[in-house]
């Protein structure tokens, strides 16, 4: 259309690159619109311009972004020579557009499907001629009713997505051609892609800091929920109310507009920690030097930390202090008559009452902890060189900035739905098996009672 190419001919005409060389300071392909006199920094591009090897445009490309920039934060950072770094970031190319595994043989995940779809219909066929699978619909049709709206809405949100998930893992190559490749994803991912087992990005190393990560951020968000929870439910404490509604508003608050904000405030330049020790400086004589928040793993970590702890404390807190409605008065004033401090009545009474309710919140935050994408991408970005990315994250980078790699993003993903699932299992069985005890303990001790009277 005549339109669309006057317009495009505009924008790349002489005019338009003059303006954007001028107004937004950015080099354009145009050799013959000269630059703005005094631009130091336009001089500096146009002479590397001038010496540049021009980047082919070849699909990819896509790959050398996440590599190349690495290698030059590492060189400015000044933890690799110029050799080093674009060795790592050949590297790191090569493994991430290396072929995807052979074609497997689907016949042993067809026989163990329909092996489990004939047990299935057996256990089907079998409680249908018992009677008992009838009696039990014709009793709990009416209840069946109730729930039909949530069965097919879960369902469709949630065990469709996990099964197209794990069947995902399965295959290898980009969607319009992929193959079967069985388990060699999960492999790849196990073996560490055959480099060393704790290399920058691999499985292992990024679960190590993922527990850190995990273990870091429930501990503080139990120490401060917890604290503030005993601290707002004292009876005599003025503006409780108002307190209470302040320390949830890090809850309300999106985490992406959260982690956005504390990435502002742990600006290298311009952020608020900063301006604070700036602020220092001038006022009491000292020389801080501003921190370069995500140029080192520790105060990388450090940042997210933060910003995650900001985030989780209120859920805690609000679980605390309607845990600690629960709490008998009578126990306490009991306590108090016994000689008991405020520091034993915390820790021997209300602390033992308020745990069976704490638990599920626990594991709540930490499965939520454990996959909290959106503070450790936008806080930190995973720098420097990755060492702060989580499991979660990882599985981001293999599927949207690695060539597509669905399928091993997704065996990822399957990965941590096993952890989480597993260690949950775990955690029920044992507390199961603690509250049998305690109650075998309690009828022990009503037994041995009763036999004294």
């Amino acid at each position: 259309r005549p339109e669309v190419r006057a317009l495009a001919k505009l924008l790349a005409g002489p005019e338009a690159a003059a303006l954007r060389q001028a107004k937004a300071r950015t080099l354009t392909a145009r050799s013959d619109v000269p630059l703005p006199p005094g631009d130091e920094l336009l001089a500096a591009f146009a002479e590397q311009a001038e010496v540049a090897t021009p980047m082919p445009t070849a699909p990819a490309m896509r790959a050398t972004w996440e590599p190349a920039n690495r290698a030059i934060k590492a060189f400015l950072r000044g933890e690799l020579d110029a050799a080093a770094a674009t060795e790592g970031a050949r590297k790191r190319f090569d493994d991430v557009r290396r072929p995807p595994p052979p074609p497997a043989n689907p016949t042993p995940l067809l026989v163990v499907v329909g092996i489990g779809l004939l047990y299935l219909a057996y256990s089907m066929v079998r409680a249908a001629r018992s009677g008992e699978l009838r009696s039990n619909l014709k009793r709990s049709l009416p209840a069946y009713r109730y729930i039909t709206h949530a069965v097919i809405t879960v369902g469709l949100l949630v065990i469709v997505p996990l099964v197209v998930g794990a069947a995902t893992s399965l295959w290898a190559g980009r969607p319009e051609t992929g193959h079967y490749v069985g388990l060699a994803n999960f492999v790849d991912i196990l073996t560490a892609r055959g480099g060393p087992l704790l290399a920058t990005g691999s499985f292992y190393l990024v679960l190590l800091v993922t527990l850190l990560w995990t273990i870091s951020n429930v501990v503080m968000h139990l120490a401060l929920g917890v604290s503030l929870g005993l601290i707002l439910s004292r009876p005599t404490m003025k503006l409780r109310g108002l307190y209470r509604v302040l320390l949830i508003i890090p809850w309300a608050v999106p985490n992406y507009v959260t982690a956005l904000s504390w990435k502002g405030m742990f600006h290298r330049q311009f952020g608020a920690v900063t301006g604070v020790i700036e602020w220092m400086n001038a006022t009491f004589g000292t020389s801080v030097e501003p921190i370069a928040w995500f140029a080192h793993f520790s105060t990388a970590f450090t940042a997210n930390l933060a910003t995650n702890i900001w985030l989780g404390f209120p859920f805690m807190m609000v679980v605390t202090l309607g845990a600690l409605t629960g709490v008998p008065s009578d126990v306490l004033e009991a306590a108090e008559v016994d000689g008991a401090t405020r520091w034993q009545r915390m820790w021997r009474v209300t602390l033992p009452i308020i745990r069976p309710t704490l638990l599920p919140a626990v594991v709540l935050g930490a499965i939520w902890t454990f996959n909290m994408f959106n503070v450790v991408f936008l806080v930190s970005g995973g720098e420097p060189d990755g060492t702060t990315d989580i499991l979660v994250s990882e599985a981001y980078r293999w599927a949207f900035t690695r060539e597509a790699q669905y399928g091993y993003a997704a065996a990822y993903a399957v990965l941590i739905f096993l952890m989480l699932f597993t260690v949950t299992r775990i955690g029920e069985w044992r507390a199961k098996v603690k509250e049998e005890r305690e109650l075998a303990a309690a009828k022990a001790a009503q037994a041995a009672s009763g036999g004294a009277h």
